[in-house]
């Protein structure tokens, strides 16, 4: 057996060394080469936001496959402190709200997102939000017509007998539609008034289909009268042509801003600067402006012109009482 002297034992110690640094580097640089990323944004969105965002980042977008709002809050809760992404593009508001109470996320205060306006964006820069939509409510207006009905007006008028059967929502179970429209309805007029309105609007629903989208469109078919949906699955049908008008209640509505942070453990930092900076730009704002009901930059376009009158939406307590609420909703309003 060939004996190994100590200077032997020195360059194999240093030719192992200088392997696996190389490795460590090859590690360092495709992670710094790839931005993984979380979301909630469907399929075919990603499919066209990731490669637009790509070409801004110079680098390689690897995004989850689609999860709903409540299935991506509870992965993110079970990975947590070891997150498995760089970053979470798109994801409700009060779960971002309370990521950042529970020490999840990496301030970064963009200096392109200073001219969008406060309540859109955390103040020491722990998420931003690009785009919201609301919880509105639609009428046939031929079938008004034809059954003498009056238009509904605010959040009680749904409540009133003459909207028996004619009455379509989404189920809040399901539905994150629904479930802003019942928290809207719970910030208005407190938990005990608001479920003794919930009741008595739930003796009218004819339906409750599972997505928040499918009441403006039975509604749009000429089905039922009324529904409650959301902005943006309303107004799109106006522009084709529906006989559909959009009702926002007047004592206010809720919305959801759709955000975007950057995990504390985040490996590809630069990559997560940069995709956070182009969701803030002009650029960035009028390319999801072509998809999305209404973003967060002044002055530029989105797929919804008008404007509505937003609550004080206390997301934080519509994500901590979601469950709970969704509970109760099965027994003292579905029976």
């Amino acid at each position: 057996m060939a004996r190994v002297t100590p200077k032997g034992v020195f360059q194999m110690v240093t030719v192992v060394t200088a392997f696996l640094f190389v490795i460590v580097l090859g590690i360092s640089a495709q992670a710094a080469s790839v931005l993984k990323v979380y979301t909630n944004a469907d399929v075919n969105e990603m499919e066209k936001w990731a490669p637009e965002a790509e070409k801004v980042i110079g680098m390689k977008i690897e995004w989850s496959p689609r999860m709903g709002s409540n299935e991506l809050w509870a992965r993110v809760m079970a990975e947590a402190p070891n997150f498995q992404a760089d970053m979470i593009w798109g994801f409700m508001n009060g779960h971002a709200l309370v990521g950042t109470q529970r020490g999840f996320f990496l301030p970064y205060k963009s200096p392109v997102w200073a001219d969008i306006p406060a309540n859109f964006k955390d103040p020491d820069g722990y998420w931003n939000g690009y785009n919201y939509w609301y919880a509105a409510a639609c009428v046939n207006t031929k079938l008004l017509a034809e059954k003498k009905l009056p238009k509904p007006k605010s959040w009680q008028d749904f409540a009133n007998p003459i909207y028996k059967g004619e009455l379509v929502m989404p189920d809040p179970s399901t539905s994150g539609t629904a479930f802003i429209a019942v928290a809207a309805i719970m910030q208005v007029y407190g938990e005990e008034k608001g479920w003794d309105l919930l009741k008595r609007i739930g003796k009218n629903v004819a339906q409750y289909p599972q997505s928040g989208s499918a009441p403006s469109q039975l509604v749009a078919q000429g089905e039922y009268a009324v529904g409650i949906s959301w902005d943006q699955a309303i107004y799109s049908r106006i522009a084709k042509g529906f006989p559909l008008e959009a009702i926002v209640p007047e004592e206010g509505t809720a919305f959801d801003l759709e955000s975007v942070a950057i995990f504390k453990t985040c490996k590809n930092l630069e990559g997560a600067k940069k995709l956070v900076d182009w969701l803030g730009s002009k650029e960035g704002q009028t390319f999801i402006g072509t998809f999305r009901s209404k973003v967060t930059r002044p002055g530029v376009p989105s797929l919804v012109q008008a404007d509505a009158n937003l609550i004080k939406y206390d997301a934080i307590w519509a994500a901590e009482n979601q469950k709970r609420i969704m509970s109760e909703w099965k027994e003292k309003v579905v029976k």
